[in-house]
């Protein structure tokens, strides 16, 4: 495994158990990995991931495998991004929303990795762009419903799909900073209304699930971020549930009061650069987000991003909320993916 500035790549020539160790452990926040015992000693597998600050795309090959996100790994992990996967080489069968269906060379599959699936994949190539919801138009209203839909890669409007994702893979290690972030909003606006209409013609209107509770209460806490009422007792109110499984279900991301602590920040940050050298104050913006004192509030955020709020606010440059910019990225290695994945910045 190597890593450069903005992209981790996994890859080798070890082959076996060793390489499907090392396989599993870096698909890990997506995917748990199913290969054959009969196909262990021979499996292949090559990813290159590149973070684009609001997206993330990855290339992959691998041999045979199954991969599945169980109720179980979509509550753990907490992600609510929304994956499209677009077949280069080989066929899969995707199983979502209680339904089976083909994926063959060329096709693309819109998954809501909110919600469980499963792939079961010959040996194969693919491109996967991986997007936070809250990207799409209207925050992703309706995704739901497209969730284990396939847009055929023969149809005229596929066509237009599969082109334009293949141009954004090709040119996702060239661009800057902005022109990443403006690739990533127009490939969401394009999906969107690809989504709506695969699941307008496949889907005959069927009811989505409900979002895993982590999810929803995730969202609320996005939703409500600068409300003082915001607190571990008033979530537990809202949503009907004992301290102890709040806890649960926040552990992974750090635990909730510090899921809460970096949502701040992160506002925080942006209503700073938003507001210019002659804007807010930042005693306001830390009495925004309930910090009792301009100095508590600086003490955190400079430990959080690196920058005072006064430098920030003058035009500084930084880790930013979400890592920053992709040639800001913080080095190092798979073990660093989840995180990556979860600071997606909208």
């Amino acid at each position: 495994m190597t890593v450069r500035g903005p992209n981790l790549r996994l890859e080798g020539s070890t082959l076996g158990p060793r390489k499907v160790s090392a396989w599993r452990e870096a698909v890990a926040p997506f995917w748990d990995v199913r290969i054959r015992k009969e196909d262990t000693p021979e499996f292949r597998g090559r990813s290159e991931v590149y973070h684009l600050g609001n997206a993330i795309v990855g290339f992959t090959a691998a041999s045979e495998l199954r991969i599945e996100r169980s109720r179980g790994l979509v509550a753990r992990m907490g992600v609510d991004h929304i994956a499209i996967q677009m077949r280069m080489d080989g066929h899969a069968e995707v199983e979502a929303a209680g339904r089976e269906t083909d994926l063959a060379t060329g096709d693309i599959a819109l998954l809501d990795l909110s919600r469980p699936l499963a792939m079961r994949s010959t040996d194969y190539r693919a491109m996967t762009l991986i997007m936070p919801r809250a990207l799409f138009p209207e925050e992703g209203q309706g995704l739901e419903e497209a969730h284990g839909t396939i847009l055929r890669g023969r149809t005229p409007f596929g066509t237009l799909v599969s082109d334009h994702l293949r141009s954004l893979g090709t040119n996702a290690p060239h661009f800057t900073a902005d022109e990443a972030r403006a690739a990533s909003e127009a490939t969401a606006i394009l999906v969107g209304m690809a989504a709506r209409t695969a699941a307008g013609a496949d889907r005959g209107g069927r009811p989505a699930e409900r979002a895993p509770v982590l999810l929803v209460i995730r969202r609320y806490i996005d939703a409500e971020i600068g409300s003082p009422l915001l607190s571990v007792s008033h979530l537990c109110h809202r949503f009907g549930i004992s301290r102890s499984g709040l806890y649960r279900l926040f552990a992974p991301l750090g635990g909730v009061l510090e899921y809460i602590r970096r949502c701040r920040l992160a506002r925080a940050y942006r209503d700073l650069v938003e507001a210019g050298p002659h804007g807010i104050r930042v005693s306001e913006i830390a009495y925004r987000y309930g910090y009792g004192s301009p100095v508590s509030f600086t003490q955190a955020f400079r430990a959080e991003f690196g920058l005072s709020p006064v430098d920030v606010r003058a035009g500084g440059s930084g880790a930013g909320p979400g890592g920053g910019a992709p040639d800001a990225l913080p080095a190092g290695g798979w073990d660093d993916f989840y995180d990556w994945v979860l600071r997606l910045d909208v």
